[in-house]
């Protein structure tokens, strides 16, 4: 049987943890540690569970769920490029335990245009969609996001999106 949340929430995952690059909200280069989805289901089964199992969710023929399309505008030196607000769906079952986690797809600060996504991309998205959907019904893994800082409440200038502007 799965341990609690509690004790899930108490393990010590930072040496289970690999880091990758990423940038802030100031452009400024940092590492992000993460669990890799192979050595969560490792923790899972060391940890009571007895059958752990996820799969990319397919709806409408894509593992794409899209929430929105935009087109950026040409600048300069750089033609206009599509984008949109992507997420990915997985479907997770830990023995009883079963639930879908929606999950955006992004590269850190970096947007993922519509001309750059590809298999790597939106893998890499429902395996972090795995993860963290463990992390938030488990608990296992929480620590990663759980000193994460509220989102930024500033409002957006709405007018970059404005074709007139």
């Amino acid at each position: 049987m799965l341990k609690s949340w509690e004790e899930l929430r108490g393990l010590d995952i930072a040496k289970h943890c690999k880091t990758r690059k990423a940038k802030d909200d100031n452009g400024k280069t940092v590492d992000i540690p993460y669990l890799p989805w192979g050595k969560c289901i490792d923790l899972l089964h060391e940890h009571g569970a007895n059958r752990v199992v996820f799969r990319p969710v397919m709806e409408n023929g894509s593992y794409l769920i899209v929430s929105r399309e935009v087109e950026t505008f040409a600048k300069k030196d750089y033609p206009a490029r599509k984008t949109g607000c992507y997420f990915v769906r997985v479907h997770v079952e830990i023995d009883d335990l079963v639930f879908d986690y929606d999950y955006p797809l992004m590269n850190g600060a970096t947007v993922v245009y519509d001309d750059t996504l590809n298999q790597r991309a939106i893998n890499t998205a429902h395996n972090r969609a795995f993860v963290k959907g463990v992390a938030i019904n488990t608990g296992l893994g929480w620590s990663l996001w759980s000193d994460d800082e509220e989102p930024d409440d500033t409002p957006d200038d709405l007018s970059i999106h404005n074709i007139y502007a």
